[in-house]
């Protein structure tokens, strides 16, 4: 009677031997047929023996691409879109392959072992033989059975790759190796050498599994993101940091691995970063980076400020220490990247104060002089944000958005009797109130010219109106619930037009330039600067939180010396004031 093993999954049919073998019930509505048999084209059975271990390996393959179409509905949950190919991660699923083989290897001899020493040094000897052919470049069985486990890797991981081309080569070598792998450990079983786990070092079982630049992203992202929702971070400051990431992921190529991160891709990034256009996405959303500088150099678009590619390449760099940290990278290579092109204007100058010109001509302007007591008056629901948020600014350097959210409450009057802003509080029950930073978080005293023109008549009548404890009800927040977004956008683009002409780098933002350097010019102390402003020019010193160092009685009379020359806004001053 013949020996099973000997013939496992050959038949013999004239003097010619077929392999033949039963597809698993399950698997059979995937590949369409019962069956997988096909002529080996041999007479020998020795020959056909070693034939047999290619087509098993093959059909193995096969075998496992159907069952993961099967668990996926018709398609493997891990397929590779065409874009996100590379060798590195296609280098994975030849080891996920090769492991999966051995442990079918395995599983065979432990069912079924060789029932003679003969028999195992055939078995030996044709996987000797096996290892000859893998490592013979001449011999054309080398390359016929490289080439099926090849296609066989690339069907199941849903990539096409030109045959011939130097990505097929280059992996098609990495799957010689697996073969070389996988028939070396099948020689140790059969011959009991157990101490040696693996040969080629890329078919480590301990080895970790290339990490891409897209996951290593999306790592940092999500640690990102709860460092924010932790320490109550904007939304718009996550939204700024999610759209860096998106660019540069764009730029390095999301299948990237990251071991694969050295100073070439650093100086890529930042290249490209400094030919990017400015709004490129609204600009066009349509289109690849390197298409969108090509189109943005013909039409001569601006492109990123150097402050702004200095964010992204912050963003890059903080993304490198996530993969040091984990270990994926010896070192940073962005460490001490800087943007490409040096900034022409100092950071202190990014914002121009308003000339005494332009003081003059917008707070003189007709609408200021519409609203003078007597006058004809300007009724539109409008009125109360577009009166004071530019008077508030110019007399205390408040945000825009640090006065759209006052609150009735918020205006309050010391023991001393000095009037002021309380913006310690950063943020109401409902998470309405935001301040930018902490240094944010201040007292500031109303200059005695806003109690002339009437705020706290202003604040008392919207008291009692009882419509809303926010001074400003009539703005309603953004997305990232900024409440002076409406305003300030009116302003930049209409109201301050209506009156004056500002430069390049002014806009109503410019105005806390201007309180800055009204409290220079009378030489206000540092500690002034930051209780009023939240700046200081040299840092924040230790012994300035000593004490109460933001009480408004401290620094009213700094406050009270804020002026500027020329500017006369006695027509605005109301007949008389009150008291809250």
């Amino acid at each position: 009677m013949e020996r099973v093993s000997d013939k496992l999954h050959l038949q013999k049919r004239g003097n010619v031997w077929h392999y033949y073998r039963r597809v698993p019930k399950d698997l059979v509505p995937v590949l369409g047929k019962r069956f997988i048999k096909y002529s080996l084209k041999v007479a020998s059975l020795s020959e056909a023996k070693r034939l047999r271990t290619l087509a098993d390996i093959k059909t193995d393959a096969l075998f496992a691409s159907a069952e993961k179409a099967l668990s996926g509905n018709g398609r493997p949950a891990d397929v590779l879109a065409p874009k996100d190919f590379s060798v590195d991660m296609l280098t994975e699923y030849v080891r996920e392959t090769i492991e999966r083989l051995d442990k079918r290897n395995a599983e065979q001899l432990s069912l079924d072992p060789p029932e003679s020493r003969d028999q195992r040094e055939e078995i030996c000897m044709n996987t000797e033989i096996g290892l000859q052919i893998l490592s013979n470049p001449s011999d054309p069985r080398r390359d016929e059975w490289v080439d099926g486990l090849s296609k066989r890797i690339l069907a199941e991981a849903g990539v096409e790759v030109e045959v011939g081309s130097a990505d097929y080569v280059r992996f098609s070598e990495i799957v010689r190796r697996g073969l070389v792998e996988l028939n070396r450990r099948k020689l140790d079983r059969y011959n009991d050498r157990f101490d040696v786990p693996f040969h080629d070092s890329l078919f480590d079982p301990s080895r970790p599994p290339a990490v891409t630049f897209a996951e290593l992203a999306k790592t940092y992202l999500k640690e990102k993101e709860e460092e924010y929702e932790l320490n109550g971070v904007s939304l718009k400051r996550v939204d700024k940091v999610r759209a860096a990431i998106a660019t540069i992921r764009e730029i390095v190529g999301d299948s990237l691995p990251v071991h694969a991160i050295d100073d070439d891709i650093v100086q890529k990034v930042r290249s490209t970063l400094a030919r990017l256009p400015a709004n490129r996405v609204k600009l066009y959303p349509r289109l690849s980076i390197p298409v969108a500088i090509e189109r943005a150099a013909r039409q001569n678009k601006p492109v990123l400020a150097p402050i702004t590619q200095r964010v992204y390449l912050d963003v890059f760099r903080d993304l490198l220490k996530v993969a040091v940290r984990k270990k994926l990278l010896p070192n940073n290579p962005a460490a001490d990247v800087r943007p490409l092109k040096k900034d022409p204007v100092p950071l202190e100058e990014k914002r121009l104060p308003w000339t005494k010109e332009q003081l003059k001509g917008f707070f003189e302007g007709k609408f200021y002089r519409s609203c003078a007591p007597g006058g004809k008056g300007y009724s539109k629901p409008d009125w109360a944000w577009r009166f004071w948020l530019p008077l508030i600014m110019l007399f205390t350097g408040a945000r825009p958005n640090e006065i759209a959210q006052l609150e009735i409450g918020d205006v309050k009057q010391t023991v001393a009797g000095t009037w002021y802003l309380d913006l310690t509080n950063g943020e109401d029950e409902d998470g309405g109130k935001r301040l930018k930073t902490a240094s944010s978080r201040r007292r500031i005293p109303v200059h005695s010219e806003l109690i002339r023109i009437g705020f706290l008549q202003f604040v008392v009548k919207r008291k009692k109106e009882g419509v809303s404890q926010r001074l400003f009800h009539e703005l309603t927040p953004d997305k990232y619930g900024n409440l002076a977004t409406y305003a300030t956008r009116r302003f930049n683009e209409r109201f301050i037009g209506e009156e004056i002409e500002l430069g390049p780098r002014q806009s109503l933002y410019s105005l806390r330039h201007n309180v800055r350097d009204a409290l220079r010019r009378v030489h206000a102390p540092e500690e002034t600067l930051l209780a009023v402003t939240g700046w200081s020019p040299s840092g924040k010193a230790v012994s300035y939180q000593y004490g109460d160092p933001g009480n408004p009685d401290h620094h009213i009379s700094w406050v009270a010396k804020i002026a500027y020359d020329g500017l006369d806004l006695s027509f605005l001053h109301v007949p008389k004031s009150c008291s809250i």
